[in-house]
């Protein structure tokens, strides 16, 4: 005879696959945090010497003039991009600090991996010139 058990509730299910669901965003974004504001801080040093990447890619891929201009402004666009996403994310988790809390949040954000600055310091490191309003 089979062994007769009762179905679990289906509400019960979903609560379940809700909850995993949860801790798997929220995992997500804690290693986010982890890794931007504590582990590469510390290997991000000072900008590397030698060759810009599209000087290099000039070189190692024969890029002609117009292939140079052209990754030359997508990577332009792409650092421009994440530096909007670093900037969005630091407001952010800004907004839900105490202002204490947002001093300190100020001094331990990192250095900025693309130049010309951003909100995160600019190429030096430490806090923007000014904070970003609520």
């Amino acid at each position: 005879m089979a062994d007769a058990v009762a179905p679990r509730p289906v509400r019960g299910q979903l609560a379940v696959v809700g909850i995993f669901a949860l801790g798997v965003v929220f995992g997500v974004a804690l290693s986010f945090v982890i890794v931007h504001h504590a582990i590469l801080p510390s290997r991000v040093g000072p900008p590397r010497e030698g060759p810009v990447p599209v000087e290099r890619m000039a070189r190692e891929l024969d890029l002609d003039a117009d292939q140079q201009e052209k990754v030359r402004a997508i990577l332009e666009r792409g650092h421009t991009t994440m530096r909007g996403i670093l900037d969005e994310t630091s407001r952010d988790i800004r907004a839900v600090l105490r202002p204490d809390q947002q001093t300190k949040f100020d001094r331990m954000r990192p250095r900025s991996p693309f130049p010309h600055g951003g909100g995160h310091g600019g190429a030096h490191g430490g806090p923007p010139a000014e904070p970003p309003q609520e």
